[in-house]
């Protein structure tokens, strides 16, 4: 196919470009190992991802170094070992966070990660889940015979948006592409088959069908039987996914590959439609975005369940994320009636209706007394908060916005409607409101 052929010619790396990186590759390691034995640490060093499974796309270089320490050696050590070999080493390396720190930073221009791991004989005597990554990285190099069909699913997912397990995307794996161009033995395959994927859906290479998992899709890991590769995946996402496959299978194009870049509304145009939006303008704070985003998901659910609780109605909950994030709820109306009917207990429910009853006679935000009405008691009482702004404003210290969210509360701003509409965040509301697959802007 045409198509395909134009995709190819676009992901696949040059043969210099391949020569260069494996340079990179192999002198690097040799540093890392020089390193060690310095350190008379007696470990092993590990090329691991994409670069070491050739499944890896043109431009995307990222180079991931696993340095193996025997099972004996303490954790504390292997952190420390491994880190001081990463700061020795790289430039500009920052310490990241996943089950143990590791050193991210840049060698010969080439963004690098290099991570501890203990060398387990058997995935089945991991000390930490990333001991499982090296027989990931075997595995796929044993079995996958066509990279470039995963590479052509990889730059689909990219394309579409749902590719990278990280929480900010909980999309596809690189590892789950690979996994599932194993199991149907190409990328059309995949996507055609993605078509039959509905409920529960159990997906092995060995044949196992172990239903325990919780997610409705799974993966099973043919090196870890214990473990759902595509446990990341959200269902919005494996939805969008199997939408998107859909709509290429009917119809192939370039885009669903390399989407165009979304041709912004007017301010004007997205100031008419920002009505009834309410929300937090935070600094971003200097956190790896695994951190930042399931704060971010937290801070989002906690305004709306704020909002819940005060009689609003929330319609949708948003969040944007640039040099500074925006945290947003959409409510049905901003301004909700200071009077509000709240239904008590059934009238033979004795304890409750005491209760009820000592709650509101007397109580100064009553309007109505308690009354009975088809077979239940109700009051009618005052609001405390009519005005969604007011709330958020006077409850904002209340808000469990997550941890390093909530150190920033003092820079806080409260916006509204119009203070939302500007042209940094013209992307973002285009994209929202002309609610366009990536493939048809």
């Amino acid at each position: 196919m045409e198509i395909i052929k134009k995709v190819l010619e676009k992901i696949v790396p040059s043969e210099e470009e391949e020569r260069k990186i494996m340079q990179a590759v192999e002198k690097l390691k040799s540093e890392i190992l020089g390193n060690a034995e310095k350190k008379s640490l007696g470990v092993k060093v590990m090329l691991v991802g994409s670069i070491a499974k050739g499944t890896y796309l043109k431009g995307s270089l990222d180079i991931d170094f696993f340095i193996l320490f025997p099972v004996h050696c303490p954790k504390d050590e292997m952190r420390e070992r491994s880190l001081e070999i990463g700061k020795d080493i790289l430039q500009e390396w920052k310490i990241q966070y996943a089950e143990h720190p590791y050193v991210r930073g840049i060698y010969e221009g080439y963004n690098v990660d290099i991570v501890p791991c203990y060398d387990v004989k058997h995935p089945s005597e991991k000390m930490s889940a990333v001991d499982r990554t090296p027989f990931h990285t075997e595995y796929i190099r044993k079995n996958l015979k066509d990279k470039d069909e995963v590479r052509l699913l990889k730059q689909f997912l990219k394309g579409t948006g749902c590719y990278g397990a990280e929480i900010k995307i909980q999309g596809f794996s690189g590892y789950l592409a690979e996994l599932l161009v194993l199991k149907y033995g190409s990328f059309e395959q995949v996507l055609k088959n993605s078509q039959d994927w509905k409920n529960k859906v159990i997906l092995s290479l060995n044949g196992d069908k172990n239903v325990d998992f919780p997610e409705n899709f799974v993966f099973i890991d043919p090196v870890d039987s214990s473990r759902n590769v595509a446990a990341a995946l959200s269902p919005d996402k494996i939805q969008f996914f199997i939408f998107a496959a859909g709509e290429y299978l009917k119809n192939p194009r370039l885009e669903f590959f390399f989407p165009k870049k979304v041709r912004l509304w007017p301010l004007e145009k997205i100031r008419d439609r920002v009505k009834n939006f309410v929300g937090l303008r935070i600094p971003k704070p200097d956190v790896v975005d695994d951190i930042l985003y399931s704060q971010i998901k937290k801070a989002s659910k906690s305004m709306e369940k704020m909002y819940r609780k005060r009689g609003f109605h929330p319609v949708d909950s948003l969040y944007h994320v640039n040099d500074d994030i925006l945290i947003i709820a959409r409510l049905k109306e901003k301004k909700i009636p200071e009077r509000k009917i709240h239904m008590g207990p059934p009238e033979k429910e004795n304890d409750y209706v005491k209760a009820f009853l000592l709650k509101w006679e007397g109580n100064d935000n009553v309007i109505n007394i308690p009354y009975k009405k088809n077979g239940r008691w109700w009051v009618e009482i005052k609001r405390d908060y009519t005005n969604a702004y007011n709330l958020l404003e006077n409850k904002l210290e209340d808000l469990n916005l997550g941890k390093n969210l909530n150190e920033l509360k003092n820079h806080v701003k409260i916006y509204e409607d119009d203070d939302f509409v500007k042209e940094k965040y013209a992307t973002f509301w285009t994209e929202y409101f002309s609610g366009k697959p990536p493939w048809e802007r």
